[in-house]
């Protein structure tokens, strides 16, 4: 029997070792956040657009963090060494 997510409910992926945490939004699509990095949320109309988004918005965080010599948590370390290597696009 399928079950469909109600707007409480969070689905919670791991990739590349980053935690992000899914919520259904009640007028549709997904909002992402990432619970090492709180102030770090996105969202998306569709699960892949979200997790996109937050990737997106993970690595502007943390690349402007390192700018402003911002702490940034043990576990996305090795991740901004590389938004800050990574020439911006423009």
């Amino acid at each position: 029997m399928a079950r469909s997510l109600k707007a409480q409910d969070k689905i919670i992926v791991e990739k590349h070792g980053i935690r992000y945490e899914f919520e259904t939004a009640e007028e549709g699509g997904y909002v992402v956040s990432v619970p090492a990095y709180p102030s770090c949320v996105s969202q998306g109309e569709t699960f892949e657009e979200a997790l996109e988004n937050i990737e997106d918005a993970l690595w502007g965080c943390l690349a402007a963090a390192r700018e402003l010599n911002l702490p940034i948590p043990p576990e996305l370390r090795a991740i901004a060494e590389r938004a800050s290597r990574t020439p911006k696009v423009e």
